[in-house]
């Protein structure tokens, strides 16, 4: 079995892809990193080919569809260990039994197809759950810390949502942050930001604050009922939540 690894681009995910098929059917696992040696499978690095990586997007999208290929690149934003492999071996299936290899119960594509649901469903919460708060200069801004990068999923939701606005989205987690300026969206890679709250935002934030604690009745909190309905894991940016 040959198990391959690369540099964790989706461009160089579908640089596999193209290197791997001529060997599809001794097909191992896939990895954006080395691992320690495995003398029972061959290990092959594969370095980002941008051709080859257009071909294969060409295929995807004119020979089975575009929806396959937005799967793809769906599944991609996912931070499961096994998404590399579920999405090059599910290909490959998709190759020679179409994109309705999603519905079936082989292994790869059952999982994809989970992972898939897993990624949209973290979009979904994040609709309605990012906070943005406005900052000195205007701009509106927000933080997440998704368990998928689906930073990219949501863009083009907020540009519609708020095409009159300049806002900006930290993904903390991933240190990326995609800043629209009311015409294009760029995206940036950093450690930490710095936000300065306007005078209004603050005020904002400390009604909301004492809203929220003169409508809740302490003898009927439940935490329990809570979490089960938001994981607390989403918690930690809501206001009223903050110290």
């Amino acid at each position: 079995m040959n198990n391959y690894y690369y540099d964790g681009d989706f461009d160089g995910l579908l640089s596999v892809v193209f290197e791997a098929y001529p060997r599809r059917t001794e097909l191992g696992t896939i990895t954006d990193q080395a691992r320690q040696i495995d003398w029972a499978h061959r290990e092959i690095y594969v370095s980002t080919d941008l051709p080859k990586a257009r071909r294969v997007e060409t295929y995807l999208r004119e020979k089975i569809s575009e929806q396959f290929f937005y799967d793809v690149q769906t599944a991609f934003l996912s931070s499961h260990p096994e998404k590399d492999t579920a999405i090059v071996h599910t290909i490959f299936a998709a190759m020679e039994d179409g994109e309705k290899v999603l519905d079936s119960m082989q292994s790869y594509p059952f999982l994809m197809n989970g992972i898939i649901k897993q990624v949209l469903s973290e979009r979904h919460r994040y609709l309605g759950l990012l906070r943005f708060r406005e900052m000195q200069d205007g701009t509106l801004f927000a933080t997440m810390e998704p368990k998928h990068n689906v930073l990219p999923l949501l863009i083009n939701h907020f540009k519609r949502r708020l095409q009159n606005e300049a806002f900006a989205i930290y993904d903390k987690k991933r240190a990326m942050v995609a800043y629209y300026n009311k015409k294009t969206v760029e995206l940036y890679f950093t450690q930490s930001v710095e936000t300065i709250w306007s005078d209004e935002e603050k005020m904002y934030n400390e009604l909301w604050k004492a809203f929220h604690q003169s409508i809740s009745i302490r003898a009927r909190t439940n935490r329990k009922l809570q979490r089960s309905n938001l994981p607390k894991y989403y918690w930690k940016y809501l206001i009223e939540e903050m110290e």
